[in-house]
Formats: C-alpha cells, sequence, structure tokens
C-alpha cells in the first residue's frame, strides 16, 4: 500500500535522481543532452539540474512522495492559487550557478527556454488554478499506476480539501509527450492547448491540460 506524505529535506537529491531518471529520455533535453559525450555524466548533471528545480520550488509549493515499503516511488509538486511565482534569484539561490560548470550557457537556456515555453498557454489561468508542476514515478516501477493513484489517492483529493466555497478548483497541467497526453486524458483532464516548441534540430509538441475539480 502506498503512503504520501510530505518529503523531508533531506530526501530532496533522492528525489532529484528519480526525476532526472524518469526525464532524462523526454525530447526537452534533446539539445543539452548533445553537449554530453558520456551518458554517466548527462545523467549526473539532469540530477544536479532537478535538484536546483526542487529546492527552487520548495518553499513556495506543496511537495507530496508515495512510498512504499520506506521506498519512494512516486514524487509531485502542486502550486497553489495565487502562488508566490518562482522566480530566477530562487534558482541561483538553489545553486543554480554550478550548472554552468558543466554545460554551456546557451545550451542551459535553451533548456530553460523549452521549460518556460511550455508554461506559457497555462499562465493565463495559473494564478486562479492550482498546477501539477511536475509528477514523476520510479522507473523500476513503470506499469504500476503510479503515477494515477498519486493523482487519484493524494493530489486531487488534497485540491479538494483545500478548496474554499462551493466553487470547483481548476487544475491545470502540461506536458511534452504523447504517452503523458494519453496519461492525463485518460485521468481526466481536458486538452485546452496544443503548440510546437522549435529546437535545434526539431520540434517538440507541448500539449495543456485542465480539470474541474468539485470541494469535498
Amino acid at each position: 500500500m502506498i503512503n504520501y506524505r510530505r518529503p523531508k529535506k533531506e530526501e530532496l537529491k533522492e528525489i532529484a535522481r528519480m526525476c532526472a531518471l524518469t526525464f532524462i529520455d523526454y525530447p526537452m533535453c534533446n539539445d543539452i543532452k548533445r553537449e554530453f559525450r558520456e551518458p554517466g555524466r548527462f545523467l549526473y548533471f539532469m540530477c544536479e539540474v532537478y535538484y536546483v528545480y526542487i529546492k527552487a520550488y520548495y518553499k513556495k509549493s506543496e511537495f507530496f512522495v508515495g512510498e512504499d515499503n520506506g521506498r519512494i516511488k512516486s514524487f509531485a509538486i502542486l502550486v497553489r492559487p495565487y502562488s508566490e511565482e518562482v522566480s530566477l534569484l530562487d534558482y541561483f539561490r538553489a545553486g543554480a550557478f554550478k550548472l554552468f560548470k558543466k554545460a554551456s550557457l546557451p545550451g542551459i537556456l535553451k533548456f530553460l527556454n523549452v521549460l518556460e515555453t511550455g508554461h506559457k498557454p497555462g499562465s493565463g489561468i495559473k494564478e486562479h488554478s492550482w498546477q501539477l508542476e511536475s509528477l514523476a514515478v520510479d522507473r523500476a516501477c513503470r506499469g504500476q499506476q503510479l503515477g494515477s493513484k498519486m493523482l487519484n489517492e493524494c493530489i486531487i483529493p488534497y485540491i479538494k480539501e483545500q478548496s474554499i466555497g462551493n466553487e470547483p478548483e481548476t487544475f491545470i497541467t502540461f506536458t511534452n509527450t504523447e504517452i503523458n497526453k494519453k496519461f492525463y486524458l485518460k485521468n481526466g483532464f481536458t486538452e485546452f492547448d496544443y503548440t510546437t516548441i522549435q529546437m535545434s534540430e526539431s520540434a517538440v509538441g507541448n500539449w495543456s491540460f485542465r480539470m474541474n475539480v468539485n470541494p469535498t
């Protein structure tokens, strides 16, 4: 049985590695990956990237892990409505300057541009919406429906509990892969935007989704 809880600060590096392993083959990483000849070095770099990313969001968002027999198997970042934006200063406070020693500035900026562009379709409704910023599942546990369980047993119930009044809460997210598109549609989201993000040698699809969450 999965136990959902808030992660401890000392667990963030472990979570960052799980996120890196989850997203390392996503098309948004294609440009920055070309700067690394050795897969091991690229994985190490991506672990550092996600550690900075997680630390930047840590104080401004809700974090959840799904744990089974003492092992973290899933992780999510949930951004509250009307929450303070994570700024460039937050990233540097989290140690972003260290990344420039491992990859080129243009490469890192291109990677960040893909992430920023992915957020844009939801920016108009983000202020008054809950946003699933990230959802990762241990690669060794794929096929066990842990992402769906995290959504339906942890994230959505939490939004229901936190809702104010009788009106439904808006819940949004986005993805860059067809597989995740099918995942979100299967779990009750509706697609409201599709665009492409141009990269060096190809274009990456970007899908945005929303759902209404009725209060408890």
